[in-house]
């Protein structure tokens, strides 16, 4: 297998993670906030399709990206893995709402320290990359825009159901770009002899 080929595939990922995340936008509006399937669908689902996506991203444009690349990619990866726990645990509380005995139990880890690094590591991460994604030229710039966008939004009154759909939008975008433009690919490396 060539190294563009599985380049390319971790863009098709970050699509199909792009369009999970965005989705739960429209699963709150009918199920409402931080329902389970909004949370299973849009929240997990999502989270690991795009953490996984995310490396084909980074490495379509690696060699222009430079350092600011790669450390934002790390700190980017990192945020959404803490993104993906803080789900699962709110997916937990769901579960003991329904089943109060299950808090009966010792509850493992601090969640404030967790949502204090998420939020950081997301919001310096998604900087970083999103100027080196711009900077790179290699994919459209609207997608770094948008990255920078996303961490302005959270400083922004009433974008919080936009926010889903930004993060899902230059996901599904930049995804996209890596798919089609890797297709044809001349710098074809095996990855087995």
């Amino acid at each position: 297998m060539h190294v563009s080929n599985v380049i390319r595939w971790l863009g098709m990922l970050a699509v199909i993670g792009g369009v999970f995340r965005l989705s739960m936008t429209p699963l709150e509006l009918v199920w409402g906030v931080d329902s389970t399937i909004a949370l299973i669908i849009g929240g997990v689902t999502g989270s690991v399709f795009i953490i996984i996506g995310t490396a084909g991203i980074y490495l379509y444009q690696a060699g222009k990206a430079g350092i600011l690349g790669f450390i934002g990619f790390l700190i980017t990866t990192v945020g959404n893995i803490l993104v993906c726990t803080m789900v699962m645990i709110s997916l937990f509380v769901n579960t003991a709402l329904k089943d109060p005995q299950i808090l009966e139990q010792e509850l493992p880890g601090p969640v404030v320290p967790i949502r204090l690094i998420m939020i950081i590591t997301l919001n310096l991460g998604y900087i970083l990359f999103g100027i080196a994604t711009l900077r790179a030229k290699m994919l459209p710039r609207w997608g770094g825009a948008l990255m920078i966008l996303l961490v302005l939004m959270t400083f922004i009154p009433y974008t919080d159901y936009l926010f889903a759909v930004v993060w899902g939008l230059f996901h599904i975008g930049l995804g996209w770009a890596v798919w089609s433009r890797s297709k044809g690919s001349e710098n074809k490396v095996k990855l087995t002899q």
